[in-house]
């Protein structure tokens, strides 16, 4: 093996470790925000069982002060979620998805009012789909012009 050769290979690797780390960082993300949902949509707190001193142990090793348990979102009332929708519509890219829609509004909604909604607007001809999600992919929509517009207009 010559000099250039190891030289190249051994670059291969570290670019092979900082892309595994990447996705590893990623899959973590995804994991913590899937328990995080669990726990929103929980009934009830077990008594017995309370997050914050399940996490005290953690961030007292690290130093680090407990990550605040999420809140549990509040019930809207009839047609406000989809006035909410309609209003983070208007921030939206013309192309987007519903993760789009979610990080606008700054919670998540249940998935299925959302899709009830989103779904609608298609029907009404206010939105398009351009791609039809399945499995991991999302559904990415198309908003039709003039339907919504920015804040402010």
């Amino acid at each position: 093996m010559r000099r250039d050769e190891y030289e190249q290979r051994k670059q291969r690797l570290e670019t092979q470790l900082r892309e595994g780390i990447v996705l590893l960082e990623a899959a973590h993300r995804q994991q913590v925000r899937a328990l995080e949902l669990v726990w929103m949509t929980t009934a009830e707190e077990d008594l017995a069982f309370s997050p914050e001193v399940a996490v005290r142990p953690a961030a007292v090793r690290s130093g680090s002060p407990p990550a605040p348990a999420p809140s549990r979102p509040r019930r809207r009332g009839p047609g406000e979620l989809e006035e909410e929708v309609e209003d983070a519509l208007a921030v939206v890219p013309e192309s987007f998805d519903r993760n789009d829609v979610c990080r606008v509004l700054g919670y998540e909604p249940n998935r299925g009012s959302l899709y009830r909604i989103l779904q609608e607007l298609v029907n009404a001809g206010r939105l398009t789909i351009q791609q039809t999600g399945s499995g991991r992919t999302t559904t990415r929509y198309s908003k039709s012009p003039g339907d919504f517009p920015p804040p402010g207009l």
